[in-house]
């Protein structure tokens, strides 16, 4: 209850000193700027009605609205037109304001018109629809009172009106607004000193530029006024466009310095000094508006570097800037430490990499240069405290006027990732059983074998154990699953670089031989035969037994699929036990062309898929 009341007092106060400014510069304009009896040079009341309804709420227009029309009634008929014209003109005055407000406010509603460029646009258009809707009323009670054409009193209206909305509506919504109160407030020391500095500068230039009557000097303000639109913003560029204003229309209506050296008309005089301020409004005030946006950008963008330096230096990722040429300019800590503490800068990209694979890099580099819309992505080994260290890298090109200015880069240490994928990789390609890779893991090795056999040959062995399901009827599935454990431990004992042992399923298994002759992958089988056949196999009676296999053998000299190559495997297998089983069948694709090699070994015809 106490803060509407707080904000009604408010209202109601900044209601009154609205009005009352309005009255008195109403009232000063019309006295002072009525050249020739006409319409005013400048209007600056509309801007002070449009600043008031633009900061209250559409329902709240009322009452300032009626306000503003008696007094606006009582200026002109006390100081310009008389009674009978005071009624319409304030009527046609306080239009104005009402539809340049309705359009301020639905063209944009964020209310950036003094913050933005596209803020500042939509404040110039409106000011100039509202105006000249007005002008176009305004023109008949001028012809009405003083004569004249009534579209040259349209222009008129049109000119001193928009030229004393945009001059003024700037300071009149920042003062309304609070925004004058909160800036002094917060720098009053400072700010309000150095304003008042500036614009007794620019008086003493517009002095000399315009009752100095020797020669034409207007330019001179304007460096004054753009030196105040840098230095304090839109406060300095609003106040010295004032000041220009007034100091113009003293030497205009006195008749001193420039303008009684110029041989013009009044008329004349008048629409010069109107496009002389229009094209200062047109040069200071988007100044001082793009100054500002560009300073909140600024702000932003300082922020947004001194969150990114606290993640940076914070964060376990490698944070790179490289240049166009591929050298750090920017490396976080956490690449510092990667490196050893050694400085990165100038460097390029591969001192965070394996030599070898700095090409690998460059390539990714200049991929990224051709693709700057795409981030491309690097995963790579690197030795580091004797450990292998995998780290992802991701690239992005930064974009510059013509060519690219640089790039982004991020490395992130994916060991413990790497690590569990291959943990999961083991744990999916390993028989739980035996421990020995399962057929994924067979398919996934024969592959690329395979692909090479026409180059390498490659030799694969099927091993089948002879009667093991007699050992599940005798001794129970857990000595069979024993037996299936001794026969993988002996396999694992045999493995090598060279020599891949898999179990197909059951109480089958696979043998993979590289760079090896048949002959010597017939050795190699045999040893695999001999060692199942030695294993002492101890059952649930104490009573020791043995195993036998069967063995079929196939060389593959050229590219075929997997399913192929095991199947000629498979073919020789089914040799091998019709043939009386513990024993070694190859299996050939042309059995004339090829002898037996070993005793107790027999080549079989591999027949081809139909």
């Amino acid at each position: 209850m106490n803060e509407n009341r707080h904000t009604q007092v408010r209202c109601s106060r900044t209601l009154a000193a609205a009005s009352l400014a309005f009255f008195v510069v109403t009232a000063v304009t019309i006295s002072l700027t009525r050249f020739g009896g006409g319409l005013a040079l400048l209007w600056p009341g509309t801007a002070i009605l449009t600043a008031l309804l633009v900061t209250l709420p559409t329902g709240d227009w009322i009452k300032p609205i009626v306000v503003f029309t008696v007094l606006s009634a009582i200026a002109t008929a006390i100081f310009g037109f008389g009674p009978k014209a005071a009624l319409p003109l304030a009527v046609i005055n306080v239009f104005e304001g009402v539809v340049i407000a309705k359009l301020l406010v639905g063209l944009r509603p964020r209310a950036d018109w003094l913050e933005s460029v596209p803020g500042l646009e939509r404040m110039i258009i409106s000011v100039v629809i509202g105006t000249g809707l007005a002008a176009v009323a305004g023109g008949i009670p001028a012809v009405w009172m003083v004569g004249g054409d009534w579209q040259q009193h349209a222009l008129d209206w049109l000119a001193g009106h928009a030229l004393g909305s945009l001059l003024c509506f700037p300071l009149a919504y920042m003062v309304i607004s609070g925004f004058v109160r909160d800036k002094f407030r917060s720098g009053l020391g400072s700010t309000a000193v150095e304003t008042g500095v500036h614009c007794v500068v620019i008086a003493g230039f517009c002095w000399i530029a315009f009752f100095h009557n020797s020669m034409a000097l207007l330019f001179l303000p304007i460096v004054p006024l753009m030196y105040a639109a840098f230095r304090v913003g839109r406060i300095g560029a609003v106040l010295g466009l004032l000041v220009i204003a007034t100091m113009s229309s003293i030497s205009l209506q006195s008749g001193t310095g420039f303008f009684s050296e110029v041989q013009w008309s009044l008329t004349s005089e008048v629409k010069f000094l109107q496009f002389y301020l229009a094209t200062l409004l047109i040069l200071a005030l988007p100044l001082s508006v793009a100054l500002k946006q560009h300073r909140v950008v600024m702000a932003e963008l300082d922020e947004i570097r001194t969150l990114e330096r606290l993640v940076a230096d914070h964060s376990d990722d490698v944070l790179i800037n490289l240049d166009a040429d591929g050298r750090i300019r920017y490396c976080s800590p956490a690449g510092i430490r990667l490196i050893d503490g050694s400085d990165p800068i100038g460097q390029k990209l591969g001192i965070f990499f394996d030599p070898l694979d700095e090409s690998l890099v460059q390539t990714t580099l200049d991929r990224t240069a051709e693709k700057q819309d795409a981030t491309q992505t690097l995963e790579s080994p690197m030795i580091r405290y004797d450990e292998v260290v995998w780290l992802e890298t991701k690239i992005r090109a930064v974009p510059g006027a013509a060519a690219i200015a640089g790039f982004a880069v991020t490395i992130r240490d994916i060991t413990a990732r790497k690590q569990a994928e291959l943990i999961a990789v083991r744990e999916s390609e390993t028989d739980l059983l035996t421990g020995l890779p399962n057929r994924r893991a067979l398919m996934r090795h024969l592959e690329p074998r395979l692909e090479n056999a026409g180059a390498r040959a490659v030799n694969i062995a099927i091993i089948d154990l002879d009667y093991f399901k007699t050992i599940n009827d005798t001794h129970g599935h857990n000595t069979g699953d024993m037996t299936l454990r001794e026969v993988a431990r002996t396999m694992h004992g045999i493995a090598s670089p060279h020599i891949f042992f898999a179990r197909l399923g059951g109480e089958e298994f696979a043998m993979v031989i590289e760079q090896s002759s048949l002959a010597e992958a017939i050795d190699l089988a045999s040893s695999v035969r001999t060692a199942i056949a030695e294993l002492e196999l101890v059952g649930p009676d104490d009573k020791v037994f043995n195993i036998t296999a069967s063995i079929g053998l196939s060389r593959i000299d050229q590219t075929v699929l997997v399913g192929e190559a095991l199947r000629m495997a498979d073919i020789a297998l089914y040799a091998a036990k019709s043939n009386g089983r513990d024993r070694i069948e190859v299996g050939l694709e042309k059995a004339e062309e090829r002898k037996r090699v070993s005793k107790g070994t027999t080549a079989c015809p591999a027949r081809r898929r139909s």
